[in-house]
């Protein structure tokens, strides 16, 4: 990747970085919402199966029908992408709702088409968006719908001052592997200025833990309900003094078999961390339990105010923001690495991250440079990441936000 360009020359290697899906939605958000023409090369090409999916495919799909740009190459197994900026498709003068639908027609996540499309939705738009999105609501290799609801959602709401109704999500059936079939309703009101920054830095203390153990299909209760208490269990010993709410839910409006659990740990300075696992062929439903509240724990035992699913999506708003916004985290993840590459690149926000070293009684602070990656591309320690957003302000006015709002 490159340093930040001029609209016409932008051009991104997707071999680089975590080189895989991230690069495509943080590329495409930023292309769409700024109106930068953009090329993507090599998407993939690390992979075994290199080039687009259908998950890529309709992430891309999804901001090019919001924002009105033209795109090119957006078909499975291509490993070439271009962007286009063409006449905005909504326009000021239009005050009605834009309805869009997205399918997936795999398993592939719901979470993942959100990341690419809410950006758009909120800043690339001059109107209210509703989006019907098709695909799985809960999958391993992406986020689950639940820890969007209960930890992204609300922390990116409180953090950036967002108004409750700014994002309204309704799950109207899960689906789970291998058909798909979920489907998930939101409704966005586009921001009307640009983002404020964000100051995330003092973790505080962990006041509650919430678990919430669901099964669907042909899996019964009885094994949500051990995943919950493995987890409790294990939790109680190490927050003696912290409340644990337990919930299990039957899950009736859904296509195949599921059962999963998330785990969201809440401070006293507002900070949500999570630990989450689905359940797979030949697991003990006690050790899924177990290992979703082992991840809540290591992730608290490192000690940032954010986990590493949250990390790197925060990257994206912070860029957009005006002035300068800071979070800690604990373990900085290649994904993180790569989102703040391609603000740079694309979005041309200025960032620092700096690792604190705890030596002795004295705390070191040392920027990340060339720093040798952990495992799975992690850079062990706590990390204060800085950034000098760009202050982009969005295509709409209060005034014009407020009468569409009024028509829907």
């Amino acid at each position: 990747m490159s340093s930040c360009r001029k609209p016409n020359e932008i051009e991104i290697d997707g071999s680089k970085g975590e080189g895989g899906g991230q690069i495509l939605r943080n590329s495409i958000s930023y292309a769409t919402i700024l109106r930068k023409p953009i090329r993507i090369t090599k998407i993939r090409s690390n992979r075994s199966k290199p080039g687009l999916k259908a998950q890529h495919v309709a992430s891309l799909q999804l901001p090019t029908r919001i924002c009105g740009v033209v795109l090119k190459g957006d078909a499975i197994d291509s490993q070439i992408i271009q962007y286009e900026p063409g006449k905005p498709r909504i326009t000021t003068s239009q005050l009605e709702q834009i309805n869009l639908t997205s399918n997936i027609e795999t398993a592939g996540s719901i979470c993942l088409l959100i990341q690419a499309a809410l950006p758009c939705a909120l800043m690339g738009s001059a109107v209210p968006i509703s989006l019907t999105l098709r695909g799985g609501t809960n999958a391993t290799m992406a986020p689950q719908y639940d820890y969007w609801e209960r930890v992204f959602w609300p922390t990116l709401r409180d953090l950036f001052q967002l108004q409750p109704n700014q994002v309204e999500a309704t799950v109207v059936r899960r689906g789970y592997f291998p058909k798909g079939g979920g489907l998930v309703r939101i409704r966005v009101l586009p921001i009307c200025e640009a983002l404020p920054p964000i100051s995330m830095t003092e973790r505080g203390q962990v006041v509650e833990i919430s678990i919430r153990a669901f099964h669907a299909g042909k899996l019964p209760i009885h094994l949500a309900k051990q995943m919950a208490s493995a987890a409790q269990h294990f939790l109680q010993p190490r927050f003696p003094n912290t409340p644990v709410y337990t919930e299990v839910v039957t899950e009736k409006e859904a296509v195949g078999s599921g059962l999963g659990i998330i785990i969201v740990a809440t401070t006293n300075t507002g900070c949500r961390l999570a630990g989450s696992a689905l359940m797979e062929r030949q697991q003990k439903a006690f050790d899924v339990g177990v290992r979703a509240a082992t991840e809540l724990w290591s992730t608290i035992q490192d000690g940032g105010c954010v986990d590493e699913w949250l990390q790197d999506q925060l990257i994206l708003f912070m860029a957009l923001a005006r002035g300068e916004s800071k979070i800690l985290t604990g373990s900085l993840t290649l994904h993180t690495q790569s989102a703040i590459e391609i603000a740079k690149v694309v979005a041309c926000a200025e960032f620092e991250v700096t690792r604190i070293l705890d030596e002795g009684d004295d705390i070191v602070a040392k920027t990340v440079t060339n720093c040798r990656y952990g495992e799975a591309g992690r850079i062990p320690g706590k990390h204060i990441i800085r950034c000098r957003g760009i202050g982009f302000s969005s295509y709409c006015t209060p005034e014009e936000i407020t009468q569409s709002d009024m028509k829907v």
